[in-house]
């Protein structure tokens, strides 16, 4: 295919966007794996989507015109033959074969006329439908809810003689799921899967797609789990996403004997949810005929009494465009459960600087003695109940069920017997072990076989039934004993002492402490991996029920392979994607990728020269020596000094400063220290002070008072100063444009804990299978990559101006891993006047500049 010159585009684009469709267009026509680079505020969500839609609809053409040519230069071939005199023999064997490939060629032709012709008929049935058939389409959906009402009569009528049979484990090998039993096969067309972290992060892009130029020629669905697009209101009250899926997986399954389930099958029964399968067809035309984000395919799939989960999948077959959710991609269950095929596609995944943290921290599962404790007491209770009704199979399998659960409590240095506030008495250390010495405790056990025993059995969502409808004080595991005197004193003195970031997310997630069968049989899925590519970390609690269990996934890659492998092309794109080794010897080598595949790709910013200054000051106003590492970090005399360069800079500074400070028990000593000796007091008179809220429920309010106190400054103040922490809920994916971030402020370099068991195990773990300084070069990445992400939030488009400032004389050393657009105007200032100077001009200038465009 020829170079382009030309990509249509919803404005003149800039020259780094021209450059950056050209390479993605030419990264995905050559099957290549590539790595790209744009600043935040550059266009990129719009670059990829005029790049990589061009490309494709180039593609699509392209291979009808192929066929089309390749059926000419056959039909002349063969009709040459007949006019030609040569042996008869040679000329029938010729033709034959001339004209099994022709029908091969034909076929596939066919196919695509054939695909295109239904998707066209479920659009022209969807605009039929509302523009001539609305009051037969109301009836429909009106027999439906009478249908729904009537059905769930009959099921309150039923409910108490069906709880026993519901309860109990069924001992049968299940048929597919619903979905599977009418698939159509339907011509698979070449597709984009494009990929985000967030939902919010997919909207923003469905936004900028009705943008572009090809909001009408293209056809595009969002992926996304039951949790987002269930409309049964039984279903999705269960809130826990492992219990909604098997609860509608349950919903779909007949109520008969083994004998009885082909018939069934043939006759395509209903099933016990009332939105499948609805007019799927109808819903389905709706999101081909326009792009629509998650709430509006919900919002419509309500009107209509249909299943949106269900009738997204089956949009994926007629779509171009495939938005999904980081996990539904990266994580090979989901992926397959979603319908998701990526083989021969083209995989986009954006906001990537991340990803391989991502993938880390989405196969990692933490698990409690309490939630061992929990099952187990669970367990026996609901095998005690039912044990005369399973079947002989089914009491093995539980048995070996709670068998590896005491082994677990075991290594935790507990029993079955013990309470979650009991001492450990067994004096126990942090430890990391092998994949392989954890399966040696359980080796009695295959544990791929009760895995699959608790998939089949449905186990999960039974018990969860079993502890709602018979002993709600199942769901916490009290018990009566008390402790008084010393031993009640002492206790609580050693849970205060805990400080666990890991342990305070356990126990503030209420699902996984009413329904702990869930966080176990995801840990028993961990113990499926490789030896060599993760650890089991021990961390001892002051009790039992504190005490911690957590897999660590040290090999990234070993969950990219499929991908890799099957995918025509993968883009990875971000801000900020240095240092891109990283993502070369990580991830696509090691997952398996050859060298020569790998393509990179890097811009500079939009912004002019003048619109950005980054300062290093390794001094403060009195002339101290800024280094934040760990063993200064109570050093009064450091701490007063960084509270003078505050009061200094928000003095010059106007509008928005963002200080971001290495960790949550950093920013907690700097701001009591500053508001102890009276620098806050003093810093109120200039700015509105705010910090990062811990909870995220809270960080809107925060930015909306943030932002209030900088477009409306009271009494002497100037604007907003805001602390937060780096790699915290404000350092990504938020915009402090224009007057909200004037200014920001890095302290200190965010290093990970060095004495961390499991960063040195990561370290490890890559000197041995990546290169030999390939886990320093991680430490220090670890810390750089948090800076930039920080660093990025500055600037947001073109006539955005800032200022970055940072505060310690180790980022002298620190300047060749900085984004490029910020080393172009990099100081680094010994003395602070020096910077103070530079910074009162660089802000007197934009006030000039502003009041001259205001007098015209």
């Amino acid at each position: 295919m020829q170079s382009i010159e030309e990509f249509p585009f919803p404005f003149s684009p800039y020259l780094i966007q021209n450059q950056f469709m050209k390479e993605l267009y030419k990264c995905l026509e050559n099957a290549k794996l590539g790595i790209f680079e744009s600043p935040t505020g550059t266009g990129k969500s719009m670059s990829i989507i005029c790049g990589a839609l061009k490309w494709l609809l180039d593609y699509e053409k392209q291979q009808r015109n192929q066929l089309t040519t390749a059926i000419s230069e056959l039909d002349e071939q063969i009709k040459q033959y007949n006019d030609s005199s040569i042996n008869w023999f040679f000329v029938q064997s010729q033709q034959i074969e001339l004209n099994n490939k022709r029908q091969i060629l034909q076929t596939k032709l066919n196919n695509i006329f054939q695909y295109e012709q239904r998707k066209n008929t479920l659009k022209e049935i969807t605009r039929n439908i509302y523009n001539k058939k609305k009051n037969s389409c109301n009836k429909n959906i009106n027999s439906i809810k009478k249908k729904d009402e009537t059905d769930n009569s009959i099921d309150k009528n039923n409910k108490n003689e069906n709880i026993e049979e519901e309860l109990l484990l069924e001992d049968m090998e299940y048929l597919e799921n619903f979905e599977d039993e009418d698939k159509e096969e339907v011509y698979e067309n070449i597709k984009i899967f494009f990929c985000s972290r967030t939902h919010s992060q997919l909207s923003q892009f469905i936004g900028e797609l009705k943008k572009s130029p090809y909001s009408k020629n293209v056809s595009v669905v969002t992926l996304t789990s039951r949790q987002n697009y269930c409309i049964n209101k039984n279903v999705k009250k269960l809130k826990h996403l492992n219990l909604i899926n098997e609860c509608c997986l349950q919903l779909q399954r007949k109520k008969t004997t083994v004998k009885d389930e082909k018939d069934l099958k043939r006759r395509k029964t209903t099933t016990n949810c009332p939105f499948i399968p609805g007019n799927q067809d109808l819903l389905l035309g709706e999101i081909l005929i326009q792009i629509q984000d998650i709430e509006e395919i919900v919002q419509k799939g309500e009107n209509l009494k249909t299943c949106t989960y269900y009738t997204s999948r089956k949009a994926i077959p007629y779509s171009q465009l495939i938005l999904v959710p980081y996990n539904s991609i990266l994580h090979k269950n989901t992926r397959v459960s979603s319908g998701i095929n990526l083989k021969g596609n083209v995989l986009i995944i954006d906001e990537a600087h991340n990803l391989l943290e991502a993938i880390e921290k989405m196969h990692s599962v933490v698990i409690t003695g309490k939630n061992l404790l929990h099952c187990y007491n669970q367990l026996c209770q609901y095998q005690k109940r039912f044990q005369n009704l399973f079947s002989a199979k089914n009491v093995l399998s539980l048995s070996q069920l709670n068998f590896c659960l005491r082994k677990l409590l075991t290594i935790l240095g507990a029993t079955t017997k013990s309470n979650p506030d009991d001492f450990i008495n067994v004096k126990i250390s942090p430890k990391l072990y092998k994949i392989e010495e954890i399966m040696t405790e359980i080796d009695t056990v295959n544990i791929f076989e009760l895995l699959k025993f608790i998939k089949n059995s449905q186990l999960c969502h039974k018990l969860q039934q079993f502890i709602e409808q018979y002993d709600t004080n199942l769901k916490i595991h009290n018990y009566n004993t008390k402790t008084c005197g010393i031993k009640q004193f002492l206790n609580s003195i050693k849970t205060k002492d805990i400080e666990s970031d890991v342990m305070t997310n356990i126990e503030s997630n209420e699902e996984q402490l009413n329904n702990p069968i869930i966080a176990i049989v995801n840990f028993l899925e961990c113990l499926q991996n490789c030896s060599t590519d993760g650890r089991i970390s021990v961390i001892p609690g002051p009790t039992v029920g504190q005490s911690i269990m957590k897999f660590l996934l040290l090999n990234p890659a070993v969950h990219f392979h499929d991908i890799v492998r099957d995918a025509r092309a993968v883009i990875l794109a971000g801000g900020t994607m240095a240092p891109m080794n990283e993502f070369i010897e990580q991830l696509f080598i090691a997952a398996g990728a050859a060298p020569e595949r790998i393509v990179t790709f890097s811009c500079d910013h939009v912004i002019p020269k003048e619109n950005i200054i980054c300062n290093i000051i390794t001094h403060g106003p009195t002339g101290i020596e800024f280094e934040f590492n760990f063993q200064n970090r109570e050093n009064t005399k450091l701490l007063d000094e960084l509270g003078r360069t505050l009061l200094n800079l928000s003095n010059i500074i106007p509008a928005g400063i963002v200080v971001f400070l290495p960790s949550y028990n950093f920013e907690e000593l700097v701001y009591k220290h500053l508001e102890k000796s009276g620098i806050i007091a003093k810093l109120s008179l200039k700015k509105h002070i705010l910090r990062e809220p811990k909870l995220a429920s809270q960080v809107n309010k925060i930015l909306e008072e943030y932002s209030f106190y900088i477009k409306q400054p009271q009494n002497s103040q100037n604007g907003s100063l805001l602390f937060s922490v780096v790699g915290g809920k404000l350092s990504e994916g938020l915009n402090f444009s224009d007057d909200l971030g004037r200014c920001i402020i890095v302290v200190g370099m965010p290093y990970p804990n060095i004495k961390s068991l499991e960063l040195q195990e990561k370290m490890k773990y890559l000197n041995e299978n990546i290169k030999p300084d390939a886990g320093q070069n991680f430490y220090e990445n670890s810390c750089m990559k948090a800076v930039n992400q920080c660093i990025g939030r500055a600037i947001r488009h073109i006539n955005d101006y800032s200022t970055v400032i940072l505060l310690d004389k180790r980022y002298i050393h620190k300047t060749k891993v900085l984004p490029h657009w910020i080393q172009r105007t990099l100081m680094i200032h010994k003395t602070f006047g020096s910077m103070i100077g530079i910074l009162a001009k660089f802000f007197n200038k934009k006030k000039i500049n502003f009041d001259k465009k205001n007098d015209k």
